[in-house]
């Protein structure tokens, strides 16, 4: 069965267009959250944030926002802090 993913990040964000670049070529299907396209987009990123401390901890100690972050079946939360193009995607097949 497919997974459900869902991609938090910003188009101004150079690892979140990366990573959707990655995704793309690897045929992984996803849906996109801008957090910065309109408040409600926002209001779902910081549910997720809140909700998982612990993934957060380390983006949050730096000053990050933890974007990207990906979603998988709206249980598994990954936050990515540099996305290359050799980056491990097989959580997310």
């Amino acid at each position: 069965m497919a997974k459900k993913i869902i991609l938090y990040g910003n188009e101004n964000c150079p690892d979140c267009m990366v990573l959707k670049g990655l995704f793309d070529d690897a045929g992984i299907r996803y849906g996109y959250v801008d957090v910065l396209a309109g408040l409600a987009h926002f209001k779902k990123f910081l549910g997720v944030r809140d909700s998982n401390p612990d993934a957060f901890a380390a983006a949050i100690a730096v000053g990050s926002a933890g974007i990207p972050t990906v979603v998988v079946d709206d249980d598994e939360v990954h936050v990515l802090h540099v996305v290359k193009a050799d980056t491990d995607l097989s959580a997310f097949l």
